[in-house]
């Protein structure tokens, strides 16, 4: 599976301000809402949140995968946010922040495809640690073709 068939420019947010990760969760979910993806923003959040508390998403690589799944979706969606200054995770402690967020919500009843996207992050991450630094300059239309690009060179 590639992340790429899964975004959309407006699934990608380059210049992420959060500081905390409630903040961030709050701003992608806002996103996600005024861009029509998602319809009960309260929800959605609570999950994530919930999801956060069973054990931080970030795995290093100051990237993170926040994951939840969601009763009210129909399909998964997959959403990228870059923070130039970093977030959180795990505590207020300052040293372990996180630049990269792929963050992944999947219908309740798509477990499969819900597995298959998280690895394709994970994938993502381990493979192309220099992501964060070569995309930060870029547009969210930029990203994209740049994860295209680089998931075809993984292919070949």
């Amino acid at each position: 599976m590639k992340l790429s068939t899964l975004l959309k420019p407006e699934l990608i947010k380059s210049d992420c301000s959060s500081k905390n990760l409630d903040d961030l969760f709050t701003e992608i979910i806002n996103t996600l809402y005024t861009t029509g993806y998602i319809k009960n923003k309260k929800a959605i959040c609570l999950k994530l949140k919930e999801r956060e508390k069973l054990g931080s998403t970030s795995i290093g690589n100051n990237s993170a995968i926040p994951h939840a799944k969601i009763k009210e979706l129909e399909q998964t969606i997959v959403f990228i946010a870059l923070s130039k200054d970093g977030v959180s995770f795990q505590n207020e402690d300052k040293k372990d922040l996180v630049n990269l967020v792929i963050l992944i919500l999947s219908p309740v009843n798509s477990p499969i495809s819900h597995l298959q996207t998280l690895a394709a992050a994970a994938s993502l991450i381990k493979s192309y640690p220099n992501f964060i630094k070569n995309t930060k300059a870029m547009s969210p239309i930029e990203i994209l073709e740049y994860l295209k690009l680089k998931e075809n060179e993984y292919d070949q």
